[in-house]
């Protein structure tokens, strides 16, 4: 399959970051699939306070921020911050705050026992059982804790011919590993669910754009337009409505801080 060497370069040479990039013309099957946004919005209750680790642009709390008390968001990155408080600028949101905060280091400067929900969308929380014990540690009695992490299929496609390069954190990605973790650190599991979606790119130039602020996030150098690699991806991931087709796979592992005075009802159906 031939490519267009000069689109390839235009798209390698752009600039990319996991949020600035250029948003990328994508479809996505979500059959079997709520998304983690409209998930957490069923869990939610008037009464919360709630915690994103890891909120990036902060979106997911600016969602949930009409159904809850208040939020903070916090992420070790500052342009994240600036995005997130952009974007609470443009909510008209009064009832939720973004801080700059690196979890790992500093999250027990949180308030103990101060927040009902803390939640993590491939965030700190996932990197290990630090990350858990301060985020139980923010929690009140019997509050709830959800987890989403990256799954071992997240990205396979490009995964078999570019390699998965090196994250900045040890993330953990398999759904045994991940109750473990929480069991370990006192949660009592209500939710462990693998949540496999295929995203369709129009074609292998549109998914390279996105892939190429993926790419920029872990470090990984970018392939040259000649890349030989390229033109394989587009003829073993060309599906036939002429899209390029990939695995989004993700873990999810929810439940609630250890309280043995308290049966409430917790991550309800609706």
């Amino acid at each position: 399959m031939g490519l267009d060497q000069v689109r390839l370069n235009a798209i390698i040479d752009g600039e990319h970051s996991f949020y600035g990039s250029q948003r990328t013309e994508v479809r996505v099957d979500r059959r079997f699939n709520l998304g983690t946004r409209d998930f957490l919005a069923t869990q939610v209750q008037p009464n919360m306070r709630v915690l994103d680790v890891g909120c990036g642009s902060g979106g997911t709390l600016l969602r949930l921020s009409s159904r809850i008390a208040s939020g903070l968001g916090v992420d070790n990155d500052p342009e994240h911050i600036r995005m997130a408080d952009e974007a609470l600028r443009e909510s008209g949101a009064k009832n939720v705050e973004f801080r700059q905060l690196d979890f790992l280091e500093d999250g027990g400067d949180l308030e103990p026992e101060s927040f009902d929900l803390a939640f993590t969308e491939r965030g700190p929380i996932g990197f290990g059982g630090h990350g858990m014990r301060l985020a139980l540690r923010a929690l009140k009695p019997n509050g709830l804790l959800f987890c989403e992490m990256i799954g071992n299929l997240h990205h396979q496609e490009a995964a078999a011919l570019f390699g998965t390069g090196q994250p900045r954190y040890r993330m953990t990605r398999s759904l045994d590993e991940a109750r473990v973790a929480m069991e370990r650190n006192g949660v009592d599991i209500r939710l462990a669910a693998e949540i496999v979606q295929k995203r369709c790119y129009p074609d292998v130039y549109e998914w390279l754009r996105f892939q190429c602020s993926i790419w920029a996030w872990l470090g990984v150098p970018l392939p040259t337009p000649d890349d030989p690699r390229l033109a394989l991806f587009a003829e073993r991931n060309t599906i036939d409505s002429g899209e390029i087709e990939t695995t989004h796979h993700v873990v999810w592992v929810a439940g609630v801080k250890a309280d043995h005075t308290s049966g409430s009802e917790i991550f309800h159906h609706t």
